[in-house]
């Protein structure tokens, strides 16, 4: 119950704290254009490589496509190098800010975005600093939760159930680690020190069906808002010219792309509350038991 407790939580914290959407969406409007300037169109312009023999001209096409392709994805890794750099940079600063804002909310405490913001300018390093630990540690259980998968392969066609294993394993680690990066933050922004944020661990495995069940329906909420972005970029690149496609495309994805960091750092939030309530409960329990007092 805990997780659908904090899921449904997220969105009731989401629909009173509006305002707290605004550095979401200013964040996602700055980085609009430039994604749109950096990213590459990704469309070749295949020019037939042409000889003549005698009167005949003769068209060899595909001779270029391959070096135009390699030559796109090298474009590509540098551009998204560059959007990954300014988005960690003005992502973390935004995250820590809508995060503390949400945290405060619940504390029934005042606060204006201005000093928000100026919070998650101060503690930049210390998010940059918890979101690359953790993520190697996600990496990390991802790479140990797909052993069994990969001696599964060895051994076809027999190992297919330890390939079944492996991939469910996988899953379940995958909706785990979503819980434990989703409360690193609140952690660190309640406590106000990184050091805080490792309790995550504890408080994650502690109560692994709950965190399971809430990764599981961060992934829900993620789909459904990248379902309403994926057509309208899909129509503007269609139908508008190659030169402000791009642009209307990002611009059209902002605020939903804003809603979806919104969602994140809210349902992280929320399901580190949950988690609070449900290990003072167990405390009451354990107190309760020792008086023997049967619950």
């Amino acid at each position: 119950m805990g997780a659908i407790d904090a899921f449904v939580r997220t969105f009731s914290l989401m629909m009173e704290a509006k305002r707290l959407y605004i550095p979401a969406l200013i964040f996602a409007l700055l980085l609009a254009p430039v994604t749109a300037y950096l990213l590459p169109s990704g469309q070749f312009e295949i020019t037939p490589n042409q000889t003549t023999s005698g009167d005949v001209i003769m068209e060899q096409y595909g001779g270029d496509v391959e070096e135009e392709f390699l030559d796109y994805l090298a474009q590509l890794g540098k551009a998204l190098a560059v959007i990954t750099l300014i988005s960690t940079i003005l992502g973390s600063i935004v995250q820590y800010a809508i995060t503390k804002g949400f945290l405060l909310h619940e504390s029934g405490k005042d606060y204006s975005l201005g000093e928000l913001l100026i919070d998650g300018l101060k503690h930049l390093p210390g998010v940059v600093i918890i979101e690359l630990i953790f993520m190697v540690v996600a990496i990390s259980l991802a790479a140990v939760a797909l052993i069994p998968a990969v001696l599964g392969a060895l051994f076809l066609p027999w190992g297919a159930v330890l390939i079944l294993i492996g991939v469910l394993l996988l899953l379940a680690i995958l909706a785990i680690t979503t819980s434990l990066t989703a409360i690193a933050i609140p952690l660190y922004a309640d406590k106000g020190r990184i050091s805080a944020a490792f309790e995550a661990f504890r408080m994650i495995f502690g109560n692994a069906l709950s965190s399971l069940g809430f990764g599981v329906l961060l992934w829900v909420g993620v789909i459904a808002i990248t379902m309403i972005t994926g057509p309208l970029s899909f129509a503007a690149e269609v139908i508008l010219p190659a030169g402000i496609a791009s642009y209307v495309s990002q611009f059209l994805q902002a605020p939903f792309n804003a809603l979806l960091l919104e969602f994140l750092c809210v349902g992280g939030v929320a399901f580190y509350r949950e988690i609070q309530k449900m290990e003072e409960l167990k405390k009451v329990d354990e107190e309760l038991m020792e008086l023997g007092i049967e619950i």
